[in-house]
């Protein structure tokens, strides 16, 4: 996939260790992985790291703000050097209405993170 920067899209780089977005963030944005690695997590009530999956380079995260309208429910930190595109709400509906082949992907990649997410839940 080609992304161009536009209002609507934007690169940003971010250095290991460095977090994209906290949870509880109120920002409608996702993003799409160019290069890099990005863990995703949330911390338990006794403040520990609960990683989620980590997300790789064609791999889109944080689409679930942008969807419900609701803060952020977990933490993104790049874990290697990483460069990602910053995507809007309407830089969204674009590619969703141009690229159903990404649509149909992102949406198994949203199965895969709440089986995920299942089954560290119930571990708990």
């Amino acid at each position: 996939m080609s992304l161009n920067e536009s209002e609507e899209v934007h690169r940003e780089v971010y250095k290991s260790g460095e977090y994209i977005f906290f949870e509880g963030d109120i920002d409608y944005h996702f993003y799409i992985v160019e290069s890099g690695r990005v863990a995703i997590f949330t911390k338990g009530q006794d403040g520990r790291k609960i990683p989620i999956t980590e997300v790789d380079e064609g791999e889109s995260f944080g689409e679930f703000a942008l969807l419900d309208r609701k803060p952020r429910s977990a933490s993104a930190q790049a874990v290697t050097e990483t460069t990602v595109f910053k995507i809007s709400e309407k830089g969204y509906e674009t590619l969703l209405q141009d690229l159903p082949v990404w649509a149909a992907t992102m949406l198994k990649s949203f199965a895969d993170r709440l089986r995920k997410m299942n089954a560290i839940l119930a571990q708990l």
